[in-house]
């Protein structure tokens, strides 16, 4: 069931990823209209989304090893959120110091990591049992 979850959410950022990043934008930015996001933040979303369905379609070793990464990245998100919202607007907007991050979304991001590890967890226990 988590792979179809994968599989649609993957598809939606593959087909509109400068939705994607706008809704992120309205959600999480003080001054999203401020912003210039880097030229290759929309592809990178792109991207990421058809790897989401390409693993989730695959499964076995490629699928197993993204949810090693989904569980990192859910750890990094909920004990460090805030040195991760640094880096992904380091890496995502042309001047990531004009970025204002909206009250609240730390604990969102924090919120994240748990369901992020939550899933890794479930996915992990799941593949043992099957082995």
């Amino acid at each position: 069931m988590t792979r179809v979850g994968f599989v649609l959410v993957g598809l939606i950022m593959a087909l509109v990823p400068a939705r994607v990043r706008e809704a992120f934008e309205q959600l999480a930015l003080k001054n999203s209209d401020k912003v210039s996001p880097r030229p290759s933040f929309t592809p990178a979303i792109r991207a990421e989304g058809v790897i989401f369905v390409v693993v989730s379609v695959l499964g076995g070793t490629a699928y197993r090893v993204s949810m090693y990464v989904l569980g990192l990245a859910g750890a990094i998100a909920l004990f460090v959120p805030k040195r991760a919202l640094q880096f992904s607007m380091n890496i995502s907007y042309e001047n990531p110091e004009t970025v204002e991050w909206k009250d609240g979304l730390v604990p969102v991001i924090r919120g994240f990591g748990v369901l992020y590890l939550l899933i890794s967890l479930d996915e992990v226990k799941n593949r043992s049992r099957e082995t």
